[in-house]
């Protein structure tokens, strides 16, 4: 059986890590480009010296008969909450689903931040959400102010129906 010389094995080590690299570089980047892409476009829709809401416009889709977009508080003190893991914080933003045909909402995520602007340690609260009903929001309210703007804002995207069907 031939022998193969220690400098072979490491030429085709190193080739080995070489390409490995590069992929790895290749896909940093890749996941770079995706994450600008995607990046949030948010814009306010009112506040008070205490808070402040804002929708992300690129967040407005339609999925089916229904549109989805995320909002965001911001808060000029941190605001305590029911976890005791997470006692306060700065900012939460909210993914609704809204049907504009029956001018109703439901909360369907929510994702607490320690920092303003969606910053620093979070907590996804979502799972509290089991089970919320779509309701008309009461005239005049912050709900309703969300929902006319989201059903009369222009469609950032369309979701991938694939993509719903393996959601479900």
């Amino acid at each position: 059986m031939p022998s193969i010389s220690r400098k072979k094995i490491m030429q085709e080590s190193i080739q080995r890590l070489s390409t490995n690299v590069s992929r790895t570089a290749i896909a940093g980047i890749l996941g770079l480009a995706c994450l600008a892409a995607q990046a949030a476009d948010w814009r306010s829709i009112g506040g008070t010296d205490v808070s402040e809401l804002s929708i992300d416009a690129e967040s407005v889709q339609q999925v089916g008969a229904l549109r989805q977009a995320w909002s965001m508080w911001n808060f000029k003190e941190a605001r305590q909450n029911n976890d005791s893991s997470f006692p306060s914080l700065k900012s939460y933003q909210d993914l609704y689903l809204y049907n504009c045909k029956d001018q109703t909402l439901r909360l369907s995520k929510e994702i607490i931040f320690a920092d303003n602007n969606g910053m620093g340690d979070k907590r996804d609260h979502s799972d509290a959400l089991k089970g919320t009903t779509f309701d008309k929001p009461a005239p005049g309210s912050v709900a309703e102010i969300m929902l006319k703007e989201v059903c009369a804002a222009p469609l950032a995207k369309t979701a991938d129906k694939a993509a719903v069907k393996k959601k479900k």
